[in-house]
């Protein structure tokens, strides 16, 4: 159990509550679907659209009460946030479900004036935020991806200037990224949905990373089971305490309010307190967190005592009950505005403040890559218990997305069960098509200094003197245009400092090629030929493993696997001695090095000590070894092995086309931003 905050804590709450200044807020019903993340609406959505028309934008002032700034009793108007000088208010809005799409838009509060800053039918722009530059950062489905375990679209994070315009992508994540918010430091908060790997209920971690999207690292919650999900985090202004609701993963947003306190820790219920009141704090490993009782969302700090935020008493008894209130850390509760017909959501002061420090972009959008440092890889608990000289390759390893959800398999693990959409594996296997970009060198000294494509999540594996895995990352990092990122090891915590012994200021290697050019990585194509040369002689289909290429119909997959994939992956069980893999339900928590993959794989072995006297290539060992270190992906692409209809490949490649037409559009923002003075 965690202990409680020290008396001296919480004295200025008990002693003085903060004067509450002039707010704004939105009146709308709870949002959300299956899921916490769900809240595009998207109006081309390929399944779940959540729209639940009637809405207004309000003030609330002291003295005067609450006004009416912007009605709309069809549609939806949501995420304010207010400008530094407090003279324009950003906010989204939905108009009908059909014919409309969130967008961004302004009101000047002195004159009631509004404008409309983004456009686009069939992209959702939502919750916008302020930055120091007067450009915005905001929430978007331009991205075009479907969530790996489900059929909703996914949004990523956005920025352009004042006026709605030069849209660029900053993240490039696998599903969703929520509720991104400036810290009094200029540094961005955002929730990142993630699983590559590993289970999807319970990574829903806080992250962080400049505004110009360099520096994305974890902030809380990475490893962990608790809190499921950490959102409508924002920092208390002068400190590093960040107050946010913890909730759940099949649920709604609101939650329970808690203060996170990252010099304590990082992981689990380290550096997490519940709060109003304060009181004990266990890990648990709950899908639905938060769930029960009084509901908190969208907390704004007044101080590190003091909170405006939305409360219902009443739980889900009465979604509706959903008031602004005045909180402070030891539980006291001042009702400030209510409405019995609309719950009330995401007060943020009107009042001027000092913006945050505007901090330098280091992204050169004439570049294609960035380089990347890791001091010691045998720095921190990733490699615990390893031999120095044991590690002699990182492998750089890039995810693709999915455009569309056409067929569907399950699993199911340690980290829970899902349905994955347009499967390109079977079972346990990857979520996502795996890319080798190539091989970096791991120096005697454990460092090792490469450069990556900029724009494209990628993952790190490192290899033994087999090529063999040792450890894997099971999340992914992105690099913008001309940017170095460096680490100190290997799954090191953030409170970690530099091994200063191990600097580095040579020239960022290549990649090494693996066997060709970046490819994703295909079992047809890589794996089934070295089986028809040595294997399917003996292994054919009478044999009792038969490894031939014949293709087995999986109807509710849409996929044609061959028989020789499902043999050898014992039809997805990750756990099987002969291929053994990380699943891609493996727990949150960080995996010791060599816990799965090649180096424990049965197939590998018996090949290594000349089964049969078949004597393999050393490409076509690293080839299998890859394969199963990857977690046997079948398809190389969505598209490959595919069994869809007609009207099925018409959908993906609208949904393609579409992503394309934008990707596109952002690449003119971005030439007119590199080309203008």
């Amino acid at each position: 159990m965690r202990t409680l905050l020290p008396l001296a804590v919480l004295l200025p709450a008990l002693a003085a509550a903060a004067p509450v200044p002039r707010f704004v807020f939105v009146k709308h019903a709870v949002m959300g679907g299956s899921h916490y993340a769900y809240t595009e609406g998207q109006s081309d959505a390929q399944a779940e659209r959540h729209f639940d028309p009637g809405s207004a934008l309000c003030l609330f002032d002291p003295v005067n009460g609450v006004q009416t700034l912007l009605e709309d009793n069809t549609g939806v108007i949501r995420d304010p946030d207010v400008s530094w000088d407090a003279r324009r208010i950003l906010f989204a809005w939905k108009k009908s479900l059909n014919d409309d799409d969130y967008h961004l838009y302004e009101m000047d509060v002195a004159t009631r004036t509004i404008r409309q800053l983004t456009h686009g039918a069939g992209v959702a722009d939502y919750e916008g935020c302020y930055l120091p530059d007067g450009d915005i950062i905001f929430n978007s489905t331009r991205c075009v991806q479907t969530v790996d375990c489900w059929w909703t679209e996914v949004s990523n994070l956005y920025r352009c200037d004042k006026d709605g315009r030069r849209i660029r992508r900053l993240t490039f994540d696998q599903v969703h990224d929520n509720f991104p918010t400036i810290t009094w430091d200029g540094r961005i908060l955002y929730t990142r949905w993630e699983y590559n790997d590993r289970g999807q209920i319970y990574p829903q971690p806080l992250f962080q990373m400049n505004p110009d999207g360099t520096g994305q690292a974890g902030f809380y919650g990475v490893n962990s089971w608790f809190p499921t999900t950490i959102i409508h985090a924002r920092a208390i202004p002068g400190s590093q305490q960040v107050v946010a609701i913890a909730t759940g993963h099949h649920s709604r947003q609101p939650g329970k309010l808690i203060l996170i306190d990252p010099t304590k820790g990082r992981e689990e219920n380290e550096g997490v307190q519940l709060i109003a009141p304060v009181r004990d704090t266990p890990a648990v490993k709950v899908d639905s967190y938060g769930q029960d009782g009084e509901l908190f969302a969208y907390p704004y700090p007044l101080n590190e005592t003091d909170y405006l935020v939305s409360y219902n008493p009443d739980g889900w008894k009465n979604k509706k009950n959903f008031g602004i209130y005045h909180v402070t850390i030891d539980g006291k509760k001042e009702l400030l505005v209510s409405d019995p017909a609309l719950p009330c959501n995401r007060p943020v002061p009107l009042v001027p403040r000092l913006a945050p420090t505007r901090r330098s972009s280091h992204v050169d959008y004439r570049k294609t890559e960035g380089a990347c440092y890791v001091q010691d890889v045998y720095v921190g608990p990733g490699l615990k218990g390893i031999p120095r000289g044991t590690v002699k390759t990182l492998r750089v390893i890039a995810l693709d997305f999915r455009a569309a959800g056409i067929g569907e398999n399950r699993n199911g693990g340690p980290g829970g069960g899902a349905l994955i959409s347009t499967p390109i594996a079977i079972g346990n296997g990857a979520w996502d098509p795996k890319i080798i970009l190539g091989d970096a060198t791991v120096r005697d000294d454990g460092s090792a200094f490469f450069r990556v494509p900029a724009r494209t999540p990628v993952y790190f594996q490192l290899l033994d003197a087999n090529n063999r895995m040792v450890a894997s990352m099971r999340s992914w990092a992105t690099l913008q245009p001309g940017e170095n990122a460096a680490c100190v090891g290997c799954h090191e915590t953030k409170n970690s400092t530099p091994v200063a012994a191990n600097a580095y200021t040579g020239v960022p290697e290549v990649l090494r090629p693996f066997y060709g050019p970046p490819r994703g990585f295909s079992f047809p194509r890589e794996i089934q030929p070295i089986l028809n040369r040595h294997c399917v002689g003996c292994h054919n289909n009478k044999h009792k493993v038969p490894l031939t290429a014949d293709e087995i119909l999986d109807a509710q997959a849409k996929r044609r696997w061959s028989r020789a994939y499902l043999t050898l992956t014992h039809a997805g069980d990750a756990n099987h001695p002969v291929v053994n893999w990380i699943s891609s339900q493996s727990a949150p928590p960080m995996l010791p090095p060599y816990s799965a993959g090649s180096a424990k794989s049965k197939l590998i072995a018996q090949l290594e000590a000349g089964h049969n006297n078949v004597k393999l290539s050393a490409e076509e060992m690293d080839k299998l070894k890859a394969w199963i270190d990857l977690g046997v992906p079948y398809c190389g692409d969505y598209r490959e092995s595919s069994a869809w209809t007609d009207k099925e490949r018409a959908k993906y490649d609208h949904y393609q086309a579409k992503r394309d037409r934008l990707a596109a559009e952002e690449r003119a923002a971005v030439a007119e931003l590199v080309n203008t003075p």
